[in-house]
């Protein structure tokens, strides 16, 4: 940080030399260079928290210059600084306004007591660009008027933009609640809980609407699902053979679970066997290492078992039916959260831990990558960027064959290994971009590689991640450009959504955007705003990725030495590539947090919407695989048939 504030001020004032022997005569380019100069100094010392020093340097080339970034910068920069009636001076001068500049007019309105002019702005922004802040800080200031219809529709929009804005779900829940929608305020105040399940208030609100739906409802919903349960059927398939098995954990710590198969199916251990019947529902409770099935409703005990034991579809003419297992969760913490019933190929393993259970299910590698790639791209993709894809999930297969060897399987069912849903995910299209690719994976002299693969780079691939490997590139996403190489450009990068693969596919995962005001900190975060110090950068690697920060508060310092970990800290945040302001009340407190974000997910490999957008674009699956794996090629898996 040292180095770089030596350098700008250097520049700076040897423009300022410059300026000065020529009589203060300098061309359009000379002021050009000598404002980027002041706008990048600035950025150093905002993102050092030096916010004085900041407004200063670029108030003095206000003088010689009117450039409106200047202007626009001035304005951002005070505003964070505690000074809104300066900060509403600087931006309201600027001629052509875009979405940022209403943004933060917005912001100032807010914060100088004026909603409805806070508003007005806000809609403004909206207009130009779709974004969050907008969107929610509207949702805040309706629910504040009482417009709970309003604010309603605001947070909805939040959630559609972006739907990993976990608290949204509480605002659009009690929001909901108020103007008496209590059965989807009940939902979106469950998913709420699920995430930030230490609020004392939220779990009362909770269990109040519960309370107010009655007995009753919950009787209906429930009987409703359980006829719908007695309606699965789940569909014959013909098993893949000569593949090789892999072991997926389907769940663990379980106390019990119910499944049933399309098929009479057998349970057996090393001395006994117990035989089911198709379509019938089965109870399996965990008691003392030992497993007992059991009626689903009537409790009626069939057989007892110990320790563990394997359930086999009993095949029929040639074909096989799966297992339908009842209530699986998936994403558990994140926002894609859902407890569902699923179907699945294969068989299953069931394994006594003294009163807890695990669930595993065998299968070939071919029939477990139709329930992956179904749940890991959208089926209407392209077929190239299928087929791309089921070559990445294939190659990630054969690399980490017994990743999970010491829990007891190969394969977790979420995004740690690959997310699996099994059946009740399949399609046509994704099927079929497996069959078409089968036994192909990613190469490197001859062997697969180390597979990684994302949801969104946001336009710039990352290469130093998971270490350094010589298919793994540092680049823009796109068939032209280069990163950012100053601070000011940096900053633009993570305000606008560049041209690249990813962002034709999502502009809303290609940018994001969050804002924390006090209240939205307690909840998300447990402790006050008031109480954060600062948030100090250490580590920066490809891509302005954040590898190391320290958080310093009131209670102390914390430190977050990886990506993943703050991602998680700042309430799961979409990726570790993002820009954070601090805004300081007059008395020089925090009193908001800003994120301006870039992509979802690591940014190593394959970018999936990049591959979308590619094979939007008429490229092929090699050379999709070619341009996410610089030096590879698809090779075949050799197995018996």
């Amino acid at each position: 940080m040292k180095i770089i504030l030596f350098i700008y001020i250097f520049l700076l004032f040897f423009f300022s030399d410059f300026a000065s022997s020529e009589d203060n005569i300098q061309s359009v380019k000379e002021k050009k260079i000598r404002v980027n100069h002041c706008l990048d100094l600035g950025v150093v010392f905002k993102e050092s928290g030096e916010y004085d020093k900041a407004i200063d340097i670029l108030e003095q080339e206000t003088v010689i210059s009117k450039d409106e970034r200047l202007m626009k910068y001035l304005g951002k920069l005070s505003y964070l600084n505690g000074q809104p009636e300066k900060a509403y001076g600087f931006l309201n001068s600027i001629q052509n306004k875009d979405w940022i500049c209403f943004l933060y007019l917005g912001l100032i309105q807010e914060e100088l007591g004026d909603k409805n002019a806070a508003v007005k702005c806000y809609l403004k922004s909206i207009k130009l660009y779709k974004n969050s802040i907008a969107f929610f800080r509207l949702g805040k200031i309706y629910r504040y008027q009482e417009n709970y219809d309003q604010a309603v529709d605001a947070f909805f929009n939040v959630l559609d933009l972006d739907p990993s804005i976990r608290l949204a779900n509480y605002y659009l829940g009690e929001c909901l609640s108020k103007i008496k929608n209590t059965e989807k305020a009940y939902k979106y105040l469950v998913k709420a809980k699920s995430f930030y399940s230490a609020n004392k208030f939220l779990n009362k609100k909770v269990k109040i609407l519960k309370n107010e739906l009655g007995e009753d409802y919950f009787k209906k919903l429930t009987d409703k699902k359980e006829v719908q349960r007695k309606e699965v059927r789940i569909p014959s398939y013909k098993e893949e053979v000569g593949v090789p098995l892999v072991r997926v954990g389907l769940a663990k710590d379980l106390e019990s679970f119910t499944f049933s198969c399309g098929s009479d199916f057998v349970i057996n251990d090393s001395k006994s066997n117990f035989k089911g019947y198709k379509n019938k529902l089965y109870k399996v409770l965990f008691r003392n290492g030992k497993i007992y099935f059991t009626g689903y409703k009537n409790k009626k005990k069939y057989k007892t078992f110990i320790s563990s034991v394997k359930i086999n579809s009993i095949n029929a003419g040639g074909e096989k039916h799966g297992f339908y297992v009842l209530d699986m969760v998936h994403g558990a913490g994140d926002f894609w959260h859902k407890q569902v019933d699923r179907a699945y190929r294969g068989d299953l393993e069931i394994v006594a831990l003294k009163n807890k259970g695990m669930l595993i299910n065998i299968l070939s590698v071919e029939d477990y990558l139709y329930g992956v790639l179904s749940a890991e791209i959208p089926a209407n993709s392209k077929e190239d960027a299928l087929k791309a894809q089921a070559v990445a999930a294939r190659t990630h297969v054969y690399t980490n064959m017994g990743r999970h060897k010491k829990d007891g399987f190969d394969f977790c069912t979420d995004v740690h290994c690959q997310v699996y849903q099994g059946i009740s995910s399949e399609t046509e299209a994704t099927n079929k971009a497996v069959k078409d690719t089968k036994s192909e994976i990613i190469g490197y002299v001859g062997k697969p590689i180390e597979i990684f693969y994302h949801a969104n780079c946001g336009g710039c691939l990352s290469s130093d991640v998971f270490g350094k490997f010589n298919y793994f590139a540092n680049k823009i996403d796109s068939n032209e450009g280069t990163v950012p190489d100053t601070p000011y450009n940096e900053e633009l990068w993570f305000q606008n959504v560049p041209d690249h693969f990813c962002s034709n596919i999502s502009k809303g995962k290609s940018r994001w955007q969050r804002v924390y005001d006090e209240e939205d900190f307690i909840i998300a975060f447990g402790y006050k705003l008031i109480d954060l110090k600062s948030i100090l950068p250490l580590e920066k690697g490809e891509c302005f990725r954040f590898r190391k920060i320290e958080v310093n508060t009131v209670q102390g310092k914390i430190s977050l030495n990886s990506g993943l970990k703050i991602r998680n800290y700042f309430d799961k945040l979409r990726s570790s590539s993002f820009k954070y302001e601090i805004k300081l009340s007059k008395k020089g407190y925090a009193n908001m947090l800003f994120f301006w974000g870039s992509g979802f997910g690591h940014g190593t490999g394959l970018c999936q919407e990049g591959a979308m957008g590619m094979a939007e674009q008429g490229f092929t699956y090699k050379e999709i695989v070619e341009h996410y794996f610089p030096n590879t090629k698809i090779i075949k898996v050799v197995f018996k048939e």
